[in-house]
């Protein structure tokens, strides 16, 4: 679009030069005798002004539609880089929440480490979990359920018992790396629902993430994770 604008910046100054040398040419007598006469210069002033005025109006307009246009096109421009780095900045969150999650299902599939009388009251408690998730699902439930009328294993449901408050205690040891790892989480996915990221993304995380987050809750385990807590509680309209 510049090149019509030297386009239209060319044609005037043609304009302009045509229009004098016509003039010249047709009333002038001899090379460059100009006249001292009054009117003379006032029929040239018309003549002039009555051809040129139209040709600039015309060259103005034009200049002003292209200029319109090549500032449109410009702003379309700045808009699309815009969008492209957004959605760059998207990907590149959506990249870091996946590490994310991935080093956490490493971490909850990893093994379970308990000594042999903790082993016995694992058993006893919650059957033989082999991973951290499972140990986390097994006590979780049973944090979380209520025994059924005449429920003969009572012992399940006392929580206060010494040994199921050791299992607790070993597994509050165990699950520090990926409850940590769930702040790294919810911090990212608040960033990316500030940014405007897209609601399934975030809704996808909450669902994927729910049932070991309520089991971890249920067993006292998050108290100090207020940000996870505050993040994964919180519904989304799309959920």
């Amino acid at each position: 679009m510049n090149r019509w604008l030297r386009w239209l910046l060319l044609i005037g100054a043609l304009a302009a030069v045509i229009t004098q040398f016509m003039y010249w040419w047709k009333f002038s007598h001899g090379f460059l005798n100009l006249s001292d006469s009054q009117e003379v210069w006032g029929q040239f002033g018309d003549y002039v002004g009555g051809v040129l005025n139209p040709i600039f109006s015309s060259l103005a307009f034009s200049g002003l539609v292209v200029t319109i246009v090549l500032q449109a096109r410009q702003i379309d421009m700045m808009n699309r880089q815009s969008d492209m780095a957004k959605q760059q900045s998207e990907l590149e969150i959506q990249r870091v929440q996946s590490t994310v999650a991935d080093r956490i299902d490493g971490l909850l599939a990893a093994k379970v480490h308990v000594d042999s009388v903790q082993h016995q009251q694992l058993a006893f408690f919650a059957g033989s979990p082999m991973s951290v998730s499972e140990m986390v699902s097994a006590l979780g439930t049973a944090a979380t359920a209520k025994p059924e009328p005449g429920e003969t294993n009572w012992l399940q449901w006392l929580w206060n018992d010494t040994a199921a408050e050791g299992l607790r205690n070993s597994l509050e040891a165990q699950t520090i790396p990926v409850r940590l790892e769930f702040e790294s989480l919810a911090w990212m996915l608040s960033q990316y629902e500030t940014l405007g990221g897209s609601p399934i993304v975030t809704a996808f995380y909450r669902r994927r993430y729910n049932a070991q987050l309520v089991w971890l809750d249920a067993l006292g385990l998050l108290k100090q994770n207020v940000e996870v807590l505050a993040f994964f509680r919180r519904s989304s309209v799309s959920e």
